[in-house]
């Protein structure tokens, strides 16, 4: 079957923008491990050559970019011939690398797990964690906690210099994976699938429902549950996240809630921006999204499936429209002229506090990225 005049679909990296502006879908946490990191760990594991550069050798295997690494996945990619195409429900999965002739379309025959809208970021990300954990805690030694603290079931790794005392930590429900250098001040609530990233503090009284994916060095506070926060942001403070996808440097001001079910209980529509228009989820309950670099003031109300693009300054006192472009500078209700030199030098603050360097190819890439959008 001659592959260009299948009716076949193909990953668009504007699927899942605002979060693949910045960093290729690769890189996207899923669980506790990236899509590239869990490849990587299935070679590894499998003893197959793992290819992060283009090639145009016959017979090299090509993914997805968007594609749930799985060890029945990487076993069907492995029975893949010279030429041949594995989809799944007309959506391309792979493809082994043919330099001339027809290629031959075969349906996978087990499901697997695809990243073909934002939402599929939260949606997954309970079952990835207990995934990855059940990948990285074989024989591996995790630390003890202090008796102050009260544990519900067995499935708990601490990485070394957790700091945790009169903490609820129940694993009934799901595993909870507890990074190196996290601190979880007294009082907080737990409950998993949980992943609590290398370096990140979760505050006294905070509230933890389960199928939660936090970044590196991200603050959390307050109530959250079936959510993704990215690496070295900040939900600190009292207020409400769920079904919701944060992205990396970003900052929710105290009492910053969404809202993830509409009073009239019907589905929930998003800005899709491979649409460039609204898209129906299907899914009652679907919260806020939120991309790469965006801070939002004190009180912020997010509605139902509300999207904001990347480096976004917003600070209004009532609900946010449901789609806000990336470089926006919203207060008290008005736009204001984005200063795109004065988010930089922010950004270069932001970097430093934390110890990291903004490097060039950020400033560049968001630059380009400014000069398109803005």
């Amino acid at each position: 079957m001659d592959k260009l005049s299948s009716p076949l679909t193909t990953f668009d990296r504007k699927s899942l923008y605002p979060f693949t502006f910045v960093k290729s879908c690769l890189d996207l946490r899923v669980g506790i491990l990236t899509l590239r990191e869990k490849w990587q760990k299935l070679a590894l594991a499998f003893d197959v050559h793992y290819i992060a550069a283009h090639s145009n050798e016959e017979g090299i295997i090509w993914l997805s970019e968007n594609v749930i690494p799985s060890v029945v996945l990487l076993q069907a990619i492995q029975r893949l011939g010279v030429g041949e195409v594995l989809v799944q429900g007309g959506y391309v999965i792979a493809c082994c690398y043919a330099r001339m002739g027809s290629y031959r379309v075969q349906e996978i025959d087990t499901s697997v797990d695809l990243l073909k809208g934002i939402e599929d970021l939260f949606l997954l990300a309970g079952a990835e964690i207990t995934r990855d954990f059940n990948l990285l805690v074989q024989d591996v030694q995790s630390s003890s906690i202090s008796v102050t603290n009260q544990l519900l079931g067995n499935d708990l790794y601490v990485g070394a210099r957790v700091s945790v005392e009169c903490a609820t930590i129940n694993t009934l429900q799901g595993p909870i994976y507890i990074d190196e250098d996290v601190t979880i001040m007294e009082g907080a609530h737990l409950r998993g699938p949980l992943y609590l990233g290398k370096g990140a503090v979760v505050k006294m009284g905070a509230t933890i429902y389960g199928n939660v994916s936090i970044g590196k060095q991200s603050v959390i506070g307050g109530e959250i549950g079936n959510s993704v926060i990215g690496d070295f942001s900040a939900k600190g403070h009292h207020g409400y996240l769920g079904c919701s996808v944060i992205g990396d440097w970003c900052n929710l001001g105290a009492g910053s809630s969404n809202s993830n079910l509409k009073n009239n209980l019907k589905t929930v529509s998003i800005y899709d921006y491979a649409l460039d228009g609204v898209r129906d989820t299907g899914l009652l309950k679907c919260g806020a999204f939120i991309g790469d670099y965006t801070r939002l003031g004190i009180n912020s109300a997010l509605n139902t499936g509300t999207v904001i693009g990347i480096a976004s300054m917003l600070a209004d006192t009532s609900f946010y429209a449901k789609f806000v472009p990336s470089f926006a500078w919203v207060f008290d209700g008005g736009a204001q002229t984005y200063e795109f030199d004065k988010f930089m030098a922010y950004l270069e603050t932001l970097y430093a506090s934390k110890g990291e360097e903004l490097t060039e190819q950020i400033k560049d890439k968001l630059n380009q990225l400014n000069t398109k959008y803005n």
